[in-house]
């Protein structure tokens, strides 16, 4: 039975992707099918790509967003993103989509159609700067007659989409929400507090469908906490060894 893994959005929390992968590869689970969202899609096309999750872990924890921002003066965003498509190519050693081992997809949100594009061809590095276009942060991506932003917008966890890819089980990690109250310090900030908020009320509207949901709790993250990586993979490791240890992920036949 070919398996599906779709990971969500979620920010700096995010990061707890790879502990869920490194769980499930543990007990030798391994994806046939990956879909991501925002910070899941950019999680998603590094695995998919072929990087080995030990090696993942590594960059996930050691790459810091001054590595990755590129501020910029424009009306569009603050940060351009040609950076971190630049690491992306980079990493993933400028594969199309149709190319990876893992066969994958990623979701960025239409603005002017007010639907879902999904990327299943193309660079994997276009479509990772579309799916984390966060409005205001980051320039939006222009494709075509499309103008593509964070697929958070649409579905922040796009489990929908393994079905149609192929995936007769399907596994979806949601990584939640931050209560943590804090005061917002700069723009970046504000911005993705209020874009948290907002995914937040969206979520309640479409409900997640897959056979089993991985939930870590990581409502002690901030969205801008990026410099908490390890602990968000620990917190994702423990909390698909749970589901595990329970037996509610059904092994490959």
């Amino acid at each position: 039975m070919k398996i599906g893994l779709a990971l969500g959005g979620g920010s700096a929390r995010g990061y707890a992707h790879v502990g869920v992968i490194k769980a499930l590869e543990r007990h030798s689970i391994h994806p046939d099918y990956v879909a991501g969202c925002s910070m899941g899609a950019l999680i998603g096309a590094l695995y998919a790509s072929g990087i080995p999750i030990n090696r993942l872990e590594e960059l996930a924890i050691n790459v810091t967003p001054k590595q990755w921002m590129d501020l910029t003066i424009s009306r569009k965003g603050i940060m351009s993103g040609k950076k971190l498509e630049s690491i992306i190519t980079t990493l993933t050693r400028g594969q199309n989509i149709e190319d990876m081992p893992i066969p994958f997809a990623a979701i960025a949100a239409d603005v002017v159609s007010y639907k879902p594009y999904i990327f299943t061809k193309g660079p994997v590095s276009t479509a990772v700067r579309a799916s984390t276009a966060i409005p205001a942060v980051f320039e939006p991506v222009y494709l075509n007659d499309k103008i593509l932003v964070d697929g958070g917008f649409v579905d922040i966890v796009p489990a929908d989409m393994l079905t149609e890819m192929g995936a007769g089980y399907t596994i979806a990690v949601d990584v939640g929400f931050s209560s943590v109250t804090y005061r917002p310090t700069n723009m970046v900030d504000i911005l993705l507090l209020s874009i948290d908020t907002l995914q937040k009320q969206l979520k309640q509207l479409k409900k997640i469908k897959a056979d089993v949901i991985i939930r870590p709790d990581l409502s002690g993250i901030r969205p801008n906490q990026f410099d908490r990586a390890k602990d968000c993979i620990e917190i994702g490791e423990d909390a698909a060894e749970k589901i595990l240890s329970q037996g509610e992920i059904a092994l490959r036949q």
